[in-house]
């Protein structure tokens, strides 16, 4: 009896050893074949652009290609349901965005997939900040002269969204929130177009953009701009201040994209993948292509992204909790 148990550990020691030397020699081969990076918003637009320059970088730094599938609809959440349930075998990406994996799951509790549990993030690409831009016919010129405004206003002053949960609403909640000023009232549109389109025709005061998209309506004069929701300017507007240097402390969102795979991907890969997005995302060109898109690059390991990742969730998922905003 003793004989077979020592033939059985035997067996069992060759075994985990050939495993082992299997998943060696798969992760020396990686890449053989072509990467999917699923982004979960139709060409063209922000995402779609970050997703492209991360494909022609990573491709060019792994020697392979990298095929950007664009599968757009749900604020992104069904890309990364499809990732979610994707093998863990490098092979398949994540382009995720606040969207799908920070406010829809504080949002939504009947998502098919939970953003922590079921994805590996890689690596923070970068972030844009939100920009408060109001009608330049507000009688303010800073946010605290805003907030006094808002104060000593006799009806709440509107501000507009791009919909109820998107980042635009999220953002002013947080602001509501952190400023302790509530004398305000949220009007949703279906998008940023029609927001914009009332907030210089006067029918809303205020709104949080995307910096990228209000830039040249602020250079033009067709909108104020208050402050930028970063922890520091934003490198393509260094003349308007931070929320916080302007009077709120603390206060602080963007929204950002990173790269993720699917869950337990094996530490090996992980490494791979992250020293590859960094050495090509870190060249000198590819930074300048996403400043110029008001992308401000990050590049973080994966543990630092991880916590930004747990930090971000739980910061939407207290704003939804305190504004009572749910989504179903």
């Amino acid at each position: 009896m003793q004989r077979i148990n020592r033939m059985s550990g035997l067996i069992k020691a060759m075994l985990a050893g050939l495993m082992c030397a299997a998943v060696g020699s798969a992760a020396a081969a990686y890449p053989d074949k072509p990467i999917r990076l699923v982004v979960g918003f139709p060409p063209g637009g922000g995402a779609d652009f970050v997703a492209r320059e991360v494909a022609q970088r990573l491709g060019q730094a792994l020697n392979t290609s990298v095929v950007v599938d664009n599968k757009a609809g749900a604020n992104g959440t069904i890309a990364a349901a499809e990732v979610a349930r994707a093998p863990a075998d490098g092979y398949t990406l994540l382009l995720g965005v606040t969207a799908s994996q920070s406010i829809s799951p504080a949002l939504s509790p009947k998502l098919p997939y939970d953003p922590q549990r079921d994805f590996t993030p890689i690596t923070e690409i970068g972030y844009t900040p939100l920009v408060l831009v109001v009608n330049p016919k507000l009688p303010v010129k800073t946010l605290k002269e805003f907030l006094s405004y808002a104060k000593a206003s006799k009806t709440p002053v509107p501000y507009g969204s791009a919909g109820i949960g998107n980042i635009t609403h999220m953002t002013a909640e947080l602001f509501v929130q952190s400023s302790g000023v509530s004398n305000f009232q949220h009007v949703p549109y279906k998008g940023s177009s029609q927001v914009m389109t009332d907030l210089i025709g006067g029918r809303v005061d205020a709104y949080f953009d995307t910096l990228p998209s209000s830039l040249p309506l602020i250079q033009s004069g067709q909108v104020r701009a208050l402050a930028v929701t970063s922890a520091v300017r934003a490198g393509s507007a260094k003349d308007i201040p931070t929320v916080q240097e302007a009077g709120v402390p603390g206060f602080q969102t963007t929204t950002w994209f990173g790269v993720l795979a699917p869950p337990n991907l094996n530490a090996d890969l992980t490494k791979r993948l992250y020293d590859a997005l960094r050495n090509g995302m870190n060249k000198p060109d590819a930074r300048q292509a996403l400043v110029a898109r008001g992308v401000e690059p990050v590049l973080d390991s994966p543990a630092q992204f991880t916590a930004e990742l747990h930090a971000d969730l739980q910061r939407w998922r207290d704003v939804a909790r305190k504004a009572n905003i749910k989504l179903d």
